[in-house]
């Protein structure tokens, strides 16, 4: 952690700052543990998601003026003057299938309080039952499914009366009663009418709000998944939620990252690699982060090496997390095609490695890098996990070279293993013996521009 990510990580924490010192001063003596997971559930362990999201509309920020948006989508009368996304949700499953993710989660509400599935509780909705749709496919594709829900701010005009800042997102109605009232209400529709795995709720807040939708998940539906935004660094939630959830928006670079939008100072969890790596050595519950398919929320263009998202699936998936990639919706419903490109890319390479992911925890050890493992070529990063008895070492190619490599392995923390293999293809590679353990070599033809995984059979077996 670097000293310049600390103040704006202090004052994520908020009133929890002190709880959440002390877990990571804990963790940083003994170290999470995580073990494989008996049955598969999906949740558990790592694997690929997809977010659809209805948010974006061009030309207007994160942060908008929402008394003049909601101006813009009133008709005469005051309802809703609907014009977009019409969300194409059948598409949306489509693409999921074809790129092999694990889950998918249907933004059913945002911060502009739009609903779009068939609530009782407000004409600020769509005119189709998008929500419903999007079950439908889902299950009849057999891919889980989440809702979103935003319930840390709702700018649906009939909150008007009671909106703190109606000219800015960042409008807090979580210790409303009128407000609760609602926002549970609306999740129980979510829930009977259509039954999805579970809730994907932005983001988690110190208000009472939060801790209603907890206590009503726990008394109510304790099989559905709940997880929060942002829960990941609310150590209060871990024993509370199904798994957690938290941001990463870049490859690399700082923890948070701190930037201006409007005039005012806002941040932004930035690096997949050490935010995968501090989870990996601290989080012993199932977790999550998210990121944009795009360059930005607010840019649905490719990234500037498209593989940097993939770079990012392998760090958080070989830490023993699990991805979701947020999909943007034009005002028409397609998808944004640089992002159909990058989630076919993300696909491509996914599908054969599947099973190297979602069957492995990572190891445990203390240093955000495996000690044991030497590589050659300093943009090569290492992370080191288990699948049944084998252990799984991921070269992740941080800048894409197709150069040989030299990996040096030492026997004092593995037992003998049978063979290295490298993976998908399972090609058998050979072995040198050296001082403190072995040596691999692997030609520039077998290294993978996003991720080289070594698979070294049997070393834990006794």
């Amino acid at each position: 952690m670097e000293l310049r990510d600390l103040p704006a990580l202090l004052r994520i924490f908020g009133e929890h700052a002190f709880a959440g010192v002390f877990h990571f001063l804990k963790r940083s003596v003994f170290l999470a543990e995580r073990r494989p997971c008996s049955d598969h559930r999906w949740w558990e362990g790592p694997g690929i998601g997809v977010m659809y999201q209805i948010e974006y509309r061009p030309g207007m920020d994160w942060d908008r003026n929402f008394d003049d948006f909601n101006q813009s989508m009133r008709s005469d009368d005051g309802s809703l003057m609907f014009n977009g996304p019409f969300c194409r949700v059948k598409e949306w499953v489509a693409l999921s299938k074809m790129i092999g993710v694990d889950y998918h989660i249907f933004e059913t509400k945002w911060h502009d309080g739009i609903c779009y599935f068939d609530t009782a509780l407000t004409n600020w909705k769509t005119p189709v039952d998008y929500a419903g749709i999007f079950a439908l496919e889902s299950k009849e594709e057999g891919i889980p499914f989440l809702y979103y829900y935003s319930a840390v701010f709702d700018h649906n005009p009939m909150f008007d009366d009671i909106q703190p800042h109606p000219d800015r997102t960042a409008s807090f109605l979580g210790n409303e009663k009128r407000y609760i009232d609602y926002a549970l209400a609306q999740i129980e529709e979510l829930l009977e009418k259509y039954a999805p795995d579970g809730m994907w709720i932005d983001w988690c807040w110190p208000d009472l709000l939060t801790g209603e939708i907890v206590k009503m998940f726990q008394l109510r539906y304790p099989d559905k998944i709940l997880t929060f935004n942002a829960s990941n660094y609310l150590p209060w939630s871990y024993k509370r939620l199904t798994y957690t959830s938290g941001e990463a928006h870049d490859l690399t670079g700082p923890y948070v990252r701190v930037f201006k939008i409007d005039g005012r100072t806002a941040f932004a969890f930035s690096s997949a690699w050490k935010w995968s790596n501090l989870n990996r050595r601290t989080l012993e519950q199932p977790w999550e982060l998210v990121g944009p398919a795009g360059k930005w929320w607010q840019d649905p263009s490719l990234r500037d090496d498209p593989l940097d998202l993939l770079r990012m699936a392998a760090v958080i998936m070989s830490c023993g997390g699990k991805f979701c990639i947020g999909a943007t919706a034009k005002l028409d419903g397609d998808i944004y095609a640089d992002q159909v490109k990058q989630l076919e890319m993300l696909g491509e390479w996914y599908i054969p490695r599947k099973k190297y992911f979602r069957a492995s925890v990572p190891l445990k050890y203390r240093t955000i890098e495996p000690d044991f493992v030497a590589v050659s070529g300093p943009v090569f990063r290492k992370v080191a996990a288990r699948a049944d008895g084998d252990v799984l070492i991921h070269l992740i190619n941080m800048k894409g070279l197709s150069v040989d490599l030299r990996v040096e392995v030492s026997l004092s923390q593995l037992n003998k293993f049978s063979r290295v293999r490298i993976a998908p293809s399972d090609e058998s590679l050979d072995v040198e013996r050296s001082v403190n353990g072995i040596i691999v070599k692997i030609p520039k033809a077998m290294v993978d521009p996003v991720d080289t995984i070594l698979v070294l059979k049997d070393a834990l077996n006794r």
